[in-house]
C-alpha cells in the first residue's frame, strides 16, 4: 500500500553556539564598520550598520523551535508554511559527506521571490521520503545556496 504521507521533525535551523569571543569579534567588526562610516561623513551609514547589528544579534541568540513537517500527496507543510507541488519546480536532498552535516531538502519554486528553499531533514527516513517525492515533483541536482553557506561558517 502506497504511503499518503510522510512526517518528521526537524529543528528549524542548526543552532551553533556562539563564545564570547564569537561576540568580541562581531563587535570588533561592527565598530570598524561605524567608524569607517563616520570617517567618510555617512552618518545615515553608520546609523543602518548599528540597526543592523542589533538584528544580527537578536537572531544569533534565538534558539530554534522544533517544527512539524508533512509531505502529502498534494503539498509539503513546513510548520505553517504550505510548499504546493504545483508551485514547486523541483527537488533535491544533497548527499552528506561527512556524518555531521545536516540533513536538508532544496526545493526549487517557481515563486521569484523565494525561487530555493532549504528545508532540514531531522529525523526523516531519506529514501523514504526521496521515493514519496520522486511520485509528485521532478527530482533535479541543486547546490546549497552561498547565503546558506557563509552563514553556517559565521556561526548561525
Amino acid at each position: 500500500m502506497e504511503k499518503e504521507e510522510i512526517r518528521w521533525r526537524a529543528e528549524e535551523f542548526v543552532y551553533h553556539k556562539k563564545s564570547v569571543d564569537w561576540y568580541w569579534y562581531f563587535g570588533l567588526i561592527v565598530v570598524c564598520l561605524i567608524a569607517f562610516a563616520l570617517y567618510v561623513g555617512n552618518t545615515l551609514f553608520a546609523f543602518v550598520i548599528g540597526i543592523g547589528a542589533f538584528t544580527i544579534l537578536l537572531y544569533a541568540a534565538k534558539k530554534p523551535e522544533t517544527v512539524d513537517y508533512i509531505a502529502t500527496k498534494r503539498a509539503i507543510r513546513a510548520g505553517k508554511e504550505l510548499y504546493p507541488y504545483s508551485e514547486i519546480a523541483s527537488f533535491w536532498i544533497p548527499t552528506q559527506k561527512k556524518e555531521t552535516d545536516e540533513k536538508i531538502l532544496l526545493i526549487r519554486s517557481q515563486r521569484i521571490s523565494a525561487p530555493l528553499t532549504v528545508l532540514p531533514l531531522g529525523d526523516a527516513d531519506i529514501d523514504e521520503l526521496h521515493d514519496f517525492l520522486t511520485n509528485f515533483i521532478e527530482e533535479k541536482e541543486d547546490s546549497i545556496p552561498v547565503g546558506q553557506l557563509f552563514m553556517n561558517l559565521a556561526g548561525f
